[in-house]
């Protein structure tokens, strides 16, 4: 299963890091599932919708980019 730090759920979701950085203080994600190693936070790739669904819920921009979106690395 790939990790994604905050940052790089952040490009993903085109959302600011700070942002999802304070559901997971403020208890609306879960620690459990995603926990900070080395000083940063592993999320598995399968919580990046759940993450995106809760940053919509607390009105906070957020716009989930797919694979297809990606400019291809040559």
């Amino acid at each position: 299963m790939k990790h994604l730090s905050v940052s790089e759920v952040a490009r993903r979701l085109k959302a600011r890091p700070r942002d999802i950085s304070d559901l997971f203080y403020r208890r609306r994600l879960r620690d459990d599932l995603c926990p900070i190693v080395g000083g940063r936070r592993l999320i598995p790739e399968s919580y990046v919708e759940t993450i995106a669904a809760e940053l919509a819920r607390s009105g906070r921009p957020v716009e989930i980019v797919t694979v297809r979106d990606c400019p291809r690395e040559a």
